[in-house]
C-alpha cells in the first residue's frame, strides 16, 4: 500500500502576526519541497511549521505522512498518533497510521484504524479499498470482500477493485460471486490477463468448461506464449471429457515448454481416460522425471500398475505417494488394497486404517479394511468394519437423495 498525499488547507492562527508570518513560510516552503520529489527538505520544512503550531492535528499528520514515505515508520505513527490525540474525528490521520500499521504487516492494529477511518467516511474509495486489501492480507476474505464491494460502489468502473475483490472472493471459497467479480474486471480492463485467466479458472471450477475455454483462448489471442492459459485449456477440455483436445493441447505445450511436469501429467491422465494406459505411464514417468516430489504423479502411476495387476509396482508408487504426502487418504487406500492383494495383511491393515482415518466419510476403505481383518482372522473388527462402511455408505446416500429432493 501507498499512503495518500495528505492535502490540507488548514493554517492554524497562532497569534502574533510575525509568527503566523513564519507559519506560512513553512508551509509554503514543505509544499514546496513536495512539488520538487524532496520529501527530505519537505519533512524538515513541516516539522518547523509542526513546532510553530503544535495544535495543529493537520501539520502533525503531514510530517508523519513524510515520516512514513522516507520510510520511517515507527516516527511516523507517533506523529499519526499525536494527530489523532489533537482530534479523534481526523478521518485521513487514522488512515495514515492505518496504512503505517499495514506497511509493518501489523495487521490487528492496521485494521482497526482503517475501520475507524472508513467509519468516519464511508464514501472515501481508498478507506474502504485499503481496508479491505488489510483484511484480505490478514486472511480475513469473507470481510474483505464486504468492504471491497462498498469499494466498487464508489468506483464501479474501478476494473483493479473488481480484480481484488475476485481474489477476496476466491480465497472465500464463494465461487459464485468470484465469477462475477473476475467477470467485470474483464470487461473494464480486457488487457488484463490475470484477471481473465482468473476468470476462466473460476468458470472452470463452476463446471462452465466451455466459458471457461473461451476466455483462455482470449488470453491466448493476446499472449500466445502464456504457459498458464493454454495448460488451463487443456485442463478445461478435461474437464468436459474432451479428451482428443486436450491430448492435442497438452501435447502442444510439451511440444514448446518439454520440462513441464505437470503438462506431461495431464497429458498422462488424459490418455489413462482414454483407456491407453501404454502412452499414459510414460507420461506420468516424465513428470515423476521432473518434478519428483509430486505426489500426484505417484498415485496416479500406482494406480494405472494396480489396474494392470502389477501389485508390487503399485505399492511402491503408492508408498512414495504418502511419503510425500502424509495425508494422502487415497494412496493410503490404494496401498493397503494392494498389500491385501499381496498378502501383505500386517501392512495392509496398518495403510486401511490411515486410510480411514483420512477419509472417515467414504466407505470404501472400511470394506476393504474389513476384508484384511476377516482374512487376519479378527471376525469381530472385521464385522465392526463392515457395520461401519454401512453406516456410512447409508449416510452419503441419504444425503444425495436430499440433495436431489431439493432439486
Amino acid at each position: 500500500m501507498k499512503l495518500a498525499c495528505c492535502l490540507f488547507l488548514c493554517t492554524a492562527v497562532i497569534g502574533p502576526a510575525q509568527t503566523q508570518e513564519d507559519l506560512d513560510k513553512a508551509v509554503a516552503e514543505g509544499r514546496a519541497q513536495m512539488a520538487k520529489g524532496d520529501a527530505a527538505g519537505a519533512l524538515d520544512a513541516f516539522r518547523k511549521a509542526a513546532a510553530l503550531a503544535p495544535q495543529s492535528p493537520e501539520l502533525h499528520d503531514q510530517v508523519g505522512f513524510l515520516l512514513a514515505v522516507l520510510k520511517r515508520n515507527a516516527e511516523a505513527r507517533d506523529e499519526f498518533q499525536k494527530a489523532i490525540a489533537l482530534n479523534d474525528g481526523f478521518a485521513l490521520a487514522h488512515y495514515h497510521l492505518g496504512v503505517a500499521y499495514c506497511l509493518d504487516k501489523d495487521y490487528p492494529p492496521c485494521i482497526a484504524e482503517l475501520q475507524k477511518a472508513a467509519g468516519l467516511d464511508p464514501k472515501s474509495f481508498p478507506y474502504c479499498s485499503h481496508l479491505g486489501d488489510a483484511l484480505s492480507a490478514a486472511g480475513r476474505y469473507a470481510e474483505a470482500a464486504a468492504e471491497l464491494t462498498a469499494a466498487t460502489q464508489l468506483q464501479p468502473n474501478n476494473a483493479d477493485v473488481w480484480h481484488r475483490l475476485g481474489v477476496a472472493y476466491q480465497k472465500a471459497d464463494d465461487l459464485t460471486h468470484a465469477v462475477d467479480a473476475y467477470r467485470h474486471a474483464s470487461q473494464l480492463n480486457p488487457g488484463n490477463i490475470d484477471a481473465r485467466n482468473s476468470y476462466g479458472l473460476m468458470l472452470m471450477q463452476t463446471r462452465e468448461a466451455d466459458k471457461a475455454i473461451a476466455q483462455f483462448q482470449q488470453v491466448l489471442e493476446r499472449d500466445p506464449g502464456n504457459l498458464n492459459a493454454a495448460m488451463n485449456v487443456g485442463t478445461a477440455y478435461l474437464l468436459k471429457g474432451d479428451l482428443d483436445h486436450a491430448i492435442a493441447t497438452f501435447r502442444g505445450v510439451i511440444a514448446k515448454n518439454p520440462d513441464q511436469a505437470v503438462a506431461h501429467y495431464n497429458l498422462g491422465l488424459a490418455l489413462k481416460d482414454k483407456d491407453d494406459l501404454d502412452h499414459a505411464r510414460p507420461e506420468f514417468e516424465k513428470a515423476i522425471e521432473l518434478d519428483p516430489n509430486m505426489a500426484e504423479a505417484h498415485y496416479t502411476l500406482g494406480v494405472s500398475w494396480w489396474q494392470a495387476g502389477e501389485f508390487d509396482r503399485a505399492i511402491e508408487q503408492m508408498k512414495e505417494a504418502v511419503r510425500l504426502r502424509p495425508d494422502y487418504g487415497e494412496a493410503w487406500f490404494i496401498l493397503g488394497t494392494a498389500l491385501k492383494q499381496k498378502g501383505n495383511l500386517p501392512e495392509a491393515l496398518t495403510a486401511l486404517r490411515e486410510a480411514v482415518r483420512l477419509r472417515p466419510e467414504d466407505p470404501g476403505p472400511y470394506n476393504t479394511l474389513g476384508q484384511a481383518l476377516r482374512m487376519s482372522g479378527d471376525l469381530e473388527g472385521s464385522k465392526a468394519a463392515f457395520a461401519r462402511g454401512a453406516m456410512v455408505k447409508a449416510a452419503k446416500e441419504a444425503q444425495l437423495a436430499d440433495m436431489l429432493n431439493r432439486k
